[in-house]
């Protein structure tokens, strides 16, 4: 979610090109946020700028004396959805098809 507001930018070029959004303050976090992260899915300046962020390399690990982070704490386990929950999640609101879209974010077959 974070890369997103780092590209806030591109985010407002393609909401108002995609979903003819200009004012961003006038939409609730409800409606801006689930068609914000679809933006990646289209052809605009926000899947290009990923895909320009995937190409470069990787910035080279800083030593203990160039950065001084607190331990490490370990993630929980992760679990990917089954094809059923992903399924569920394309009939609701947040995820589901918007407007002429057809497809739900996690339609893949």
């Amino acid at each position: 979610m974070g890369w997103f507001f780092e590209h806030l930018d591109d985010v407002l070029s393609d909401m108002s090109v995609f979903h003819r959004v200009d004012e961003l303050d006038q939409l609730p976090a409800a409606v801006f946020l689930p068609r914000m992260v679809r933006l990646a899915l289209y052809d605009g300046a926000v899947r290009h700028a990923m895909r320009r962020a995937a190409e470069q390399p990787a910035a080279a690990p800083q030593t203990p004396a160039q950065s001084v982070r607190p331990a490490a704490v370990p993630a929980a386990p992760v679990r990917a959805h089954t094809a059923d929950e992903l399924k569920a999640l394309n009939r609701t609101r947040e995820y589901g098809p918007l407007g002429v879209n057809q497809a739900g974010v996690f339609d893949f077959g």
